[in-house]
This record gives C-alpha cells, structure tokens and sequence, in this order.
C-alpha cells in the first residue's frame, strides 16, 4: 500500500505514513492498483527507454518500474541472443559457401 499524500510505501495495517507523518484513516487506503501491460511492452520493445523509466520510476511508482524494467530486460537478452544467431548464421553460411566452391 502507498501513502495517497507522499506516494511512499506504507506497511499494511498501518496508521501513520513515515514519509510524511499524515494519518492514514480507513477510509484513505485505495484498493492495490493494477498496472497495466502495456509498460512491460514498452520496455520490451524499446530497451533503452524501459531502462530509463525502471531508473526514474524506482522511487515514485514501483510497480510501472518493475514492469518496465523487466521488459527492458528480457527484451535486450533476446535482442542479443537473436544477433548472436544471426551472426553465426551469417558466419556458417559464409564458410559453406566459400568451402563448396574452392
């Protein structure tokens, strides 16, 4: 749970934020917010910009900076594993092509 006045993180059950010192009344505590999917893509397919919000979110919204900071990740280790193949793709048939013509 998070403090409405603040935005820091609150232990569940309690009354007092420590951020702020405001009293957190029953009727202040929201339901937990669902973040939406859609971070997760964006750090998906744009890696570098899912690092940034991970980096600049952190404090304020860590659930959007989890998303987007695990987007981000699994995104750039496809990326990478994906040009490593290419690569070596490119590399055998390189090496097949110049072997069966000499």
């Amino acid at each position: 749970m998070f403090c409405p006045n603040c935005g820091k993180e609150i232990m569940p059950g309690a009354d007092i934020c420590f951020g702020c010192g405001i009293m957190i009344n029953k009727i202040m505590k929201a339901p937990p917010r669902h973040v939406s999917v859609g971070w997760w893509w964006l750090g998906f397919f744009f890696p570098i910009v899912g690092f940034i919000l991970w980096a600049c979110l952190s404090g304020n919204e860590p659930e959007k900076a989890k998303k987007c900071g695990f987007g981000a990740l699994v995104g750039a280790i496809i990326s990478v594993v994906g040009l490593v193949l290419l690569y070596g793709l490119i590399f055998v048939l390189a090496f097949l092509g110049s072997t069966i013509y000499l």
